[in-house]
């Protein structure tokens, strides 16, 4: 496929919403989108708040701010049908005066200048499906008054056991496929992915299509068609993400790793009033870090066996990262673990604090927990930020 075609190629993210409000719309899952916003951002209301929705896709999230008491919602997408989609939506609410409904580019300068500066700047899944992500976050950043949020999530390649390479390929492929062969790729990739080719997790697929309006009001199915066919699309990484931001003078007050997405929070300089409950972490503006990701065996070829190696997580990922280490002849020093220190399965497990007060110089640590965001935020707190990132690698090979 020469790069011409793959600039071209474009999923019709729009047509996707619209099958959406037309068949799984309802008050309860807007309500879900409602709880899951103003609970990230940990606000019980909008109110006296001006947001805006960039790529605001079926309209559910704009719906749920101007729901949620938002002074003002200004909402648009470069896609033609979800900005349709999102007019529906807007009609539905009698076509209120502070929710303006837009089409327009995150790419745009001149655009994203004349929307003014917001109280929350909301892009969740979005900017990594623009072509140009960097510009896309550095745009949208621009948007955040001081004091306000910003409440992004973007595609993380270490939330992944395939590499983004392999699921650039499908995108590309399902984007230009033949709505049969779309069929096909679907039934693959619940089969591969969600049933794990197992019959017997035919009862877990089903509970997870019934619940699955408690994850922000979406519905499986169109999900399963947006993840396939979201080209253009680029993958980040949590440590490349908050770097950007905090040169931009934005500071962090939450990430979470979730299935495909990681979800940040950041605050323009000083936090609004009544966000208490964020503590502000003590990064760097220059922050930067140097994490090698361990996806495939083979990559554990970067370790120095001779240099201590210490497994970040004591759990299921731990000890699976560990028996690898050992079969490739390297020997592990000790857990680490940021609950009670011990011992587990005959090697000592520090605390964090343990482990840095022994100050050793020589030490590589391996990450194997789900929880690497908040790990590598604590690493970073304290100096750290060279060490190994095997959750890729355990995301493989624990079902």
């Amino acid at each position: 496929m020469s790069n011409d075609i793959q600039k071209e190629l474009r999923f019709e993210f729009g047509a996707n919403w619209q099958s959406y409000l037309d068949h799984y719309l309802s008050p309860e899952r807007v309500d879900q989108a409602r709880q899951h916003l103003l609970s990230f951002i940990g606000r019980e209301d909008l109110l006296g708040l001006r947001v805006l929705d960039i790529g605001s896709g079926s309209g559910i999230h704009s719906m749920a701010a101007f729901q949620a008491g938002a002074a003002e919602v200004v909402s648009f997408d470069y896609d033609a049908d979800s900005v349709m989609a999102t007019k529906r939506l807007h009609a539905m609410c009698q076509s209120p005066d502070n929710w303006r409904v837009m089409q327009g580019s995150v790419l745009d300068p001149e655009f994203m200048n004349s929307l003014g500066q917001f109280d929350l700047v909301y892009a969740w899944g979005v900017l990594h499906h623009t072509g140009s992500v960097w510009s896309a976050i550095d745009l949208a950043s621009t948007c955040v008054k001081p004091g306000g949020l910003m409440y992004i999530a973007l595609y993380d390649s270490d939330v992944s056991a395939e590499s983004p390479e392999f699921w650039c390929r499908i995108k590309q492929r399902y984007t230009s496929s033949s709505v049969a062969v779309r069929r096909i790729y679907e039934a693959w990739y619940v089969a591969r992915f969600v049933l794990h080719y197992n019959p017997f997790r035919l009862g877990h697929l089903l509970k997870q299509v019934r619940e699955y309006k408690k994850n922000r009001g979406m519905d499986f199915y169109h999900d399963v068609k947006d993840w396939l066919g979201g080209w253009p699309m680029e993958y980040t990484r949590i440590y490349d993400v908050i770097p950007f931001l905090l040169a931009r003078k934005m500071k962090l007050l939450r990430t979470k790793v979730g299935e495909a997405n990681t979800e940040y929070l950041f605050s323009l300089q000083d936090v609004q009033q009544g966000l208490t409950q964020f503590q502000v972490l003590s990064l760097p503006q220059d922050l930067a870090w140097n994490v090698v990701s361990i996806r495939e065996p083979e990559d554990l070829n970067a370790l120095d066996q001779t240099r201590p190696v210490y497994v970040y997580g004591a759990g299921k990922g731990g000890q699976l990262v560990r028996t690898l280490l050992e079969y490739k002849g390297v020997n592990v020093t000790s857990f680490i673990t940021t609950d009670q220190p011990g011992t587990h399965d005959g090697l000592k497990v520090l605390s964090l604090d343990q482990f840095i007060e022994a100050g050793d110089e020589n030490a590589q640590v391996v990450i194997a927990s789900t929880y690497f965001d908040a790990i590598s935020l604590k690493l970073a707190e304290r100096g750290i930020t060279y060490f190994y990132n095997a959750y890729p690698y355990v995301m493989g090979h624990l079902n």
